[in-house]
């Protein structure tokens, strides 16, 4: 299944990607996560792993995958979730459609574990993660669209 949730922003793209790409950092903006912690040893990838915890409790192990500074935009995978999905890969990436505005778009791919729950697990990624998440880096301004794909 695929998500992709997009969301201009009227702030500078360089100033949004600084929050973005701090990754350990995601607990400063996004309001579903209540602690983040950037641990010390890389992830089975080689990558920077990041520990959260949610306002709820659940515990979610992250690993950068790529990060690219000059066109804004990382990568990432679950190590450990509550989420029953197999293969999740998403992608953030900010580019810049004015000197003070931007758009940030939010991508991930998964295979959930029941086929059934797939639908689910698609629009609560889509609105209680990534809509949430881009709405916090820039409360003001913010327009957003979604697309969703299987």
């Amino acid at each position: 299944m695929k998500v992709v949730v997009k969301g201009n922003i009227a702030c500078p793209a360089s100033v949004v990607w600084g929050r973005v790409v701090a990754f350990g950092g995601i607990a400063q903006w996004h309001p579903l996560i209540s602690r983040s912690i950037q641990e010390n040893a890389p992830g089975p990838g080689g990558g920077v792993v990041r520990s959260l915890t949610t306002y709820d409790g659940a515990a979610i192990r992250e690993e950068l995958t790529a990060c690219d500074p000059e066109s804004r935009r990382l990568s990432y995978t679950f190590l450990a979730s509550p989420f029953p999905v197999a293969h999740y890969c998403a992608t953030m990436e900010v580019s810049e459609t004015g000197p003070t505005s931007c758009q940030v778009t939010w991508t991930a791919t998964f295979e959930p574990s029941d086929p059934a729950d797939g639908p689910r697990l698609r629009d609560l990624f889509a609105d209680e993660v990534f809509r949430t998440g881009i709405e916090a880096l820039k409360p003001a301004g913010v327009r957003l669209e979604s697309s969703t794909a299987p």
